[in-house]
């Protein structure tokens, strides 16, 4: 049996969750709270987010939004199982739904052009690049063994038409992740670059992609996550509500 621990955090807007996730295996990380944090959602939308994990984002975005409705996918049993705990705890039964199966198997779930909005941050390390975690967990949600980006990104079948698509991904990969979406119909409208620090380059990109909508796009100032005295910014701890 492994060991768990029963951790909490806020964001700004939300208050505070309570999250219950491996001691040792997949934790969630900085990359999915600025996303939760990026995401502009409105009042009614219905969001669909594969990869939930123990269900971060969408405990953050369901406590954020009061009468959204969330569809979480996991595949991973383990995962699922923290992620069903974790919605149950926060008292978010009766707005996310959780469906434990691979996320290539939702055309036979779901119906196509139904959902608001995607949000994912889908495992970004290609396949042998890296280094490699001894854990599963960890392994299947860093590294893109078996599902690249391509898979994730065709989700976009889900989407209305102007649905919105939100995602993170080293800012490394941001021309292919362009590309990519763009072939699907997904207009790049709004990005920002994640800095660790002022003077390093950027290592992650947010960026907003809206369902067969015209070209324009708007480069947010970048956000830097700690200043010279490696604490964290007053930026990010506004969005860590700890201002």
């Amino acid at each position: 049996m492994r060991t768990v621990t029963r951790d909490s955090i806020s964001l700004r807007g939300t208050g505070v969750i309570s999250i219950v996730q491996q001691k040792k295996g997949h934790r969630f990380t900085l990359d999915s709270i600025l996303l939760a944090d990026f995401c502009r959602i409105k009042p009614r939308d219905k969001i669909l987010e594969p990869g939930t994990g123990t269900g971060i984002i969408s405990l953050l975005l369901a406590k954020k939004y009061a009468h959204v409705r969330i569809t979480a996918v996991e595949m991973q049993a383990a995962l699922a199982d923290l992620c069903r705990q974790n919605i149950n705890d926060n008292g978010l039964d009766d707005r996310i739904i959780l469906l434990e199966q691979d996320i290539r198997t939702l055309k036979g779930e779901l119906k196509t052009s139904t959902f608001d909005v995607i949000v994912a941050n889908a495992p970004y390390t290609k396949s042998g690049a890296g280094r490699q975690s001894l854990h599963p967990e960890r392994l299947a949600s860093r590294h893109d063994t078996g599902m690249d980006i391509v898979t994730w990104l065709d989700l976009g079948m889900f989407l209305k038409n102007k649905g919105r698509y939100f995602l993170v991904f080293p800012a490394n990969r941001l021309s292919e992740l362009i590309y990519s979406l763009r072939i699907r119909r997904l207009e790049p409208k709004r990005i920002r670059l994640v800095h660790p620090y002022e003077v390093n380059p950027a290592s992650m990109v947010l960026i907003e992609a809206v369902k067969s909508a015209g070209v324009g796009l708007d480069v947010l100032p970048p956000l830097i996550v700690h200043d010279a005295d490696r604490e964290y910014t007053v930026e990010m701890r506004y969005i860590y509500d700890l201002h």
